[in-house]
């Protein structure tokens, strides 16, 4: 298809990821034959039919998308901030004093060129991927210098940085559509992190939208598909809402039948087998996800639905 009106759509497509429409959601492809709605804070409900041409007209392998807590699927979270009155006073007293203390020590916030983006993110990217123990498609150096290069060129798409004694710390890519701000990446250096950039960044971009859009709000983004407890509670420290959700995840007849023969057992097997393979870790969560898809609502999280 052409070039997606959604800010956010059009800058996938032009980076180079499949976009197709359906009557309740854009969707994007994140591997080949596999999709995901966006943006991330719209919880839709497709039907069975949409659900069921989607997989007959593009031959899909799976979808993923977010919807209502008492739909069918997995509890998870999408995380937003929708204060204008965002400050120091929202996040956890230790925290505050990171902040203080980074700002003190010469830790500036601010816009970044794309260009500079391209030549100073990628050992960010390779950083951060190393550290999580994950493959990722951006620390390849083609595929960075394109994304940076679609981002200069697209309207709505930023960065900002965290730069500490002339040097990036971590930065994020965020995108603005529909009264939204949209973080779509981050990362940051594993050499700075003792100044605490990634918080001072987290803060003061956060800070410094809210001040300039009062009126917008943000989607820091979904729950991850694999325990990520740490980074949870960072956003936690940082004063933001991890409102419950569901996702639902649906493959197609064929994997199904797979993973129907990929008992418990067997998935510890392949971890013990491949502790460090990313592939097989990703893989298997996602088995163990699409297993506890129910329309039961966990007690804690009643009451505490959004709807879009």
């Amino acid at each position: 298809m052409g070039i997606n009106p959604n800010p956010m759509g059009e800058f996938f497509e032009r980076v180079g990821h499949r976009i197709i429409k359906s009557p309740s959601s854009w969707w994007y492809e994140v591997q080949p034959r596999v999709f995901f709605s966006f943006p991330y804070y719209k919880l839709i409900e497709p039907s069975e039919a949409e659900i069921k041409q989607l997989f007959d007209e593009y031959k899909l392998h799976a979808i993923r998308y977010s919807t209502l807590l008492e739909s069918f699927g997995f509890v998870s979270a999408v995380e937003l901030n929708t204060d204008p009155n965002y400050d120091l006073s929202c996040v956890q007293s230790r925290v505050r004093r990171y902040i203080k203390r980074a700002l003190k020590e010469n830790c500036k916030v601010e816009r970044l060129d794309f260009d500079y983006l391209a030549k100073h993110g990628l050992l960010l990217n390779r950083d951060t991927a190393n550290r999580q123990g994950r493959k990722d498609i951006y620390t390849e150096s083609r595929y960075w210098a394109k994304y940076c290069q679609v981002a200069k060129a697209t309207p709505g798409i930023t960065a900002w940085g965290a730069i500490i004694n002339g040097q990036l710390g971590t930065y994020l890519v965020a995108v603005e559509s529909e009264g939204w701000w949209n973080w779509l990446l981050t990362s940051s250096s594993e050499a700075l992190s003792r100044y605490r950039t990634s918080h001072v960044l987290f803060y003061e971009a956060t800070r410094k939208f809210f001040k300039n859009n009062p009126n917008k709000k943000i989607c820091y983004g979904l729950g991850s598909l694999e325990p990520v407890p740490e980074l949870d509670h960072f956003k936690v420290k940082m004063g933001i809402t991890r409102k419950p959700i569901k996702q639902r995840l649906i493959f197609s007849k064929k994997l199904r039948l797979a993973f129907s023969l990929a008992q418990e057992p067997s998935l510890k097997l392949l971890n013990i087998a491949f502790p460090k393979n990313y592939t097989v870790r990703k893989l298997t969560n996602m088995i163990r996800l699409y297993r506890q898809q129910t329309y039961d609502i966990p007690s804690e999280t009643q009451g505490n639905n959004l709807k879009q």
